[in-house]
């Protein structure tokens, strides 16, 4: 399948969601604001369980207790993943059941279209400075990269901006020129090998993403962790969705469900690890670093 195809695909989304369409390969939702709040309330819950502070509403003086127990990271991976605990993971579900209801409701027009949903967001805390474990990683997401390296070709991004300095420690995207190929979307163990790809991209500096929205592109449109000079720390979500009849990496297949649960409600997703144990060894290098841990409890009524 073509570029064209990908275009076809996020005008179709744009059309049917009623979303706002910022790039020929990107859409965006406005966060209705009550369902913001909520979300946000939930990750400073969350995030300051797994730094192990004392939770305060307060997004200044949140941010600055985030800064403060930096060294407070055995729930920190080096790419800034915040990873769910069974010490927590009431508040991750939580927030698993307020990101739910605002996908459900982004969607609501034309629920069908949305193929997969994947269960596992990213909750990542980007610290001003690149953490020194993240430096010389080949999976570091500072590095230019598409999420089809690990995830299949056909998948499509979901960043959210939270909180902090979303100004100057942000996404930047690039684009593909006319002669892009299918090749530039092939899976791979680490984004290094694939920077041969840049050569027929270019940065969009147009594309600044803001709190309270959700951007969703195409995975034909690379990205990285940008950040300028005195930037400060970040909160946002990143996931993925599918639309379409297509699928992800077999090793990612068990992140997805073809329908938007009710966490909470329906059933508990346990973390199933304690903040003791070391973190899980994922399945390979292309599964999550929850996918062998994770569980999903049904909920009877």
């Amino acid at each position: 399948m073509s570029l064209k195809y990908r275009k076809e695909r996020i005008n179709k989304i744009s059309k049917n969601w009623g979303l706002k369409k910022n790039h020929d390969l990107m859409v965006s939702y406005k966060i209705p604001e009550v369902e913001f709040e909520e979300l946000i309330k939930n990750i400073k819950l969350y995030v300051s369980k797994a730094l192990n502070f004392q939770f305060v509403d307060d997004e200044k003086t949140f941010l600055e207790k985030v800064d403060k127990n930096k060294k407070n990271r055995k729930n920190i991976t080096p790419n800034g993943g915040v990873v769910p605990k069974r010490e927590f993971h009431l508040e991750y579900n939580m927030i698993l059941r307020a990101w739910s209801d605002i996908i459900k409701n982004m969607v609501s027009n034309d629920e069908k279209l949305l193929k997969l949903f994947r269960t596992t967001p990213n909750i990542r805390v980007k610290y001003g400075k690149e953490l020194e474990d993240n430096v010389g990683r080949g999976l570091s997401t500072s590095i230019p990269h598409s999420d089809a390296w690990v995830e299949g070709p056909w998948g499509m991004n979901c960043f959210v901006p939270l909180m902090g300095d979303t100004y100057n420690n942000n996404l930047l995207y690039y684009e593909p020129s006319n002669q892009f190929k299918e090749e530039f979307l092939k899976t791979s163990p680490t984004y290094d090998q694939m920077q041969w790809v840049l050569k027929e991209y270019k940065p969009i500096d147009t594309l600044k993403p803001t709190p309270g929205n959700i951007y969703i592109s195409d995975y034909a449109l690379i990205h990285n962790t940008n950040r300028t000079n005195n930037s400060k720390t970040r909160l946002s979500i990143d996931t993925t969705v599918f639309v379409g009849e297509h699928m992800p990496h077999d090793d990612r297949i068990a992140e997805y469900r073809d329908s938007i649960p009710k966490t909470g409600i329906d059933e508990f997703v346990d973390a199933g690890q304690y903040e003791s144990e070391q973190f899980a060894e994922k399945k390979s290098v292309y599964s999550h670093y929850t996918s062998k841990v994770v569980k999903t409890l049904k909920l009877k009524m």
